[in-house]
């Protein structure tokens, strides 16, 4: 027999904090670690307060051979419902009337202008962007009920009935095959903005219980088991950890406190965190910067590192009480902020996200920032699949889980190596199609060292090549090729002979072979999306230092040496952030 959905809580807010809950939320602006994601939250809501509400829908249109469509309205959905989130957030935070009125005016645009998402047929390929544009609506729901008018409310619950009574009959119709083809990334965030809809609305429209019960039976019965790979990643990027974890934790979070079910409890096991502790190396930029690829998180585009991960590993901290989660969280100078991702179309629409307010909500300061002893050094994500695009195929390893240290990712044959608070070695791989995964990937770890091994397919340009991190600051990398190697780093570096040099005296040499060209400025990184079609301005395009190598003998060996504990990079974050 189905249980009821019955709320346990009424009134808004509800979703994230009671009425109760807000009033000591708001006198913890001033406090702590809560006051450092306030003002960043604060500062970022300002900015939102310049952005006018859009007025013209962005329609569907096909044939979109370069995805350009696609990709307006994804963004443009993101956008909007970035700034409205953010500024009900801040709003429900400080119970000003300037955030109110413009959070208000936000998401009844979001109903007005984007409600048109309920005249055409949903499908798989609009889900992914209208399901959030729904949870953008009742997370503002939730936030300004208080405030709102009759009027207000009614126009809310129209727009989410009609957009979220389409989505939900096309997830509860069979011919979807969830869990036999649908993407599982793309079905977390779905089923979890879909169940924040109903959670929202709860004993206020009679379809949500049937969406909520649908919604846990997707995270129950296929979701949570099974979208991500059994060593604990996603088949096809890390970085999509980062976000099945935001939308799980926002809507497990959520369910626990309106309906009193812990997802969290139940499936513990299938909430892994091995992602973050082989990924995150370095504390993040501040929020007048913008990230760039590989800069905190080991191998991630630039609108996928700390600052991304961080709402979500507080709050994984608050559920499990993991003071390695909630001391790597604490590395991001920028948490509590609007992100505002290098991506825009063409068009100008851009890709934001907000969790800042969900930081607030989740940072729980009885739980300890540090180091927890006895966590493993190394990691193999190696879930074989006859797919090449969903066969995983990666190894970390780490010297240590101090910001900065060295640290080194292989994935299908790319190297990454930080070392100093920045990537060192970074490999060119072209942005589509992506690699086949190497062979025979193995990685051996005795504690004074971590070797990983593989033999290179056609398109890696090697026969074999082994990494050995010797802790705590020698790394080598030596690869079996005849052709020379590329690849890039962070700068400021200079070429001494057949070394690159950084200020604190991190190392790169070429100890078999020749250094054979070091340009400061030889990598332009440009923006690709859809499959490697559609080319995107870059609002802050930067150089970096590119290298070439030349084999001796059919071998080349590279040397890293990271002998700086603190480099002037980190002194400088420390400064700001009080030492946390």
């Amino acid at each position: 027999m189905q249980r009821r959905m019955d709320p346990r809580v009424t009134g808004h807010p509800r979703l994230f904090f009671t009425r109760d809950e807000l009033a000591r939320l708001r006198t913890l602006r001033a406090e702590g670690f809560h006051a450092r994601i306030w003002e960043n939250l604060r500062r970022s809501a300002d900015w939102c307060l310049s952005r006018p509400p859009r007025t013209r829908w962005i329609a569907p249109l096909s044939p979109d051979p370069i995805h350009e469509n696609l990709y307006d309205r994804f963004y443009g959905m993101m956008h909007d419902m970035a700034v409205a989130e953010h500024l009900a957030f801040a709003y429900a935070y400080s119970g000003e009337t300037r955030y109110f009125d413009a959070a208000r005016a936000w998401a009844l645009a979001l109903c007005d202008v984007w409600g048109r998402e309920a005249e055409g047929d949903a499908d798989a390929g609009k889900a992914y962007a209208v399901t959030r544009l729904l949870k953008g609506i009742a997370v503002s729901y939730d936030l300004l009920h208080d405030r709102l008018t009759a009027e207000d409310r009614g126009r809310i619950l129209h727009a989410v009935r009609q957009i979220g009574g389409k989505y939900s009959a096309f997830f509860a119709d069979p011919a979807t095959h969830f869990g036999l083809g649908y993407e599982p990334h793309h079905g977390s965030v779905e089923a979890a903005s879909l169940g924040l809809a109903a959670l929202a609305l709860l004993g206020e429209i009679s379809e949500a219980e049937e969406w909520l019960d649908l919604c846990v039976r997707m995270h129950v019965d296929w979701l949570l088991p099974y979208a991500l790979t059994p060593s604990g990643t996603h088949n096809q990027t890390s970085n999509f950890w980062i976000s099945i974890m935001q939308y799980r934790c926002a809507f497990m979070d959520a369910l626990r406190r309106v309906t009193g079910r812990d997802l969290f409890a139940e499936h513990e096991r299938d909430m892994p965190i091995r992602v973050p502790l082989a990924c995150a190396v370095g504390r993040g930029v501040r929020t007048d910067e913008y990230p760039q690829s590989h800069q905190s998180w080991l191998i991630g585009p630039s609108y996928g590192q700390i600052d991304y991960a961080s709402p979500a590993l507080l709050c994984l901290a608050r559920h499990y009480r993991r003071p390695i989660l909630q001391y790597m969280a604490m590395w991001d100078p920028a948490i509590g902020a609007l992100a505002k991702s290098r991506y825009s179309t063409p068009h100008g629409e851009w890709m934001l996200f907000a969790w800042g307010g969900y930081a607030y909500a989740w940072y729980d300061p009885a739980v300890e920032a540090k180091i927890e002893p006895g966590l493993p050094l190394s990691f193999l994500f190696s879930d074989p699949d006859p797919n090449p695009v969903t066969h995983v195929n990666e190894a970390y390893a780490r010297s240590s889980y101090e910001p900065g240290d060295l640290a080194v990712a292989l994935r299908r044959g790319d190297v990454v190596v930080h070392a100093g608070g920045r990537p060192v070695f970074v490999d060119f791989t072209p942005d589509w199609p992506p690699r086949r995964p190497v062979s025979d990937l193995t990685l051996n770890d005795d504690g004074r060292s971590a070797v990983i091994r593989c033999n290179g397919v056609a398109e890696s340009g090697f026969h074999s090549q082994m990494v050995t991190l010797e802790r705590p600051n020698r790394l080598t990398i030596v690869r079996r090729t005849d052709t020379p190697v590329r690849w890039w780093c962070f700068g400021p570096a200079h070429r001494d002979g057949d070394t690159i040099r950084w200020p604190d005296q991190t190392s790169l040499r070429v100890s078999k072979g020749t250094l054979t060209a070091f340009d400061p400025e030889g990598h332009r990184p440009g923006l690709v999306t859809g499959m490697g079609l559609l080319k995107l301005p870059d609002p802050a395009p930067l150089t970096y230092p590119a290298a070439t190598a030349t084999p001796s003998d059919g071998e080349l060996v590279l040397e890293v040496r990271h002998d700086a504990k603190t480099t002037p990079l980190l002194q400088r974050a420390r400064r700001s952030d009080g030492g946390h």
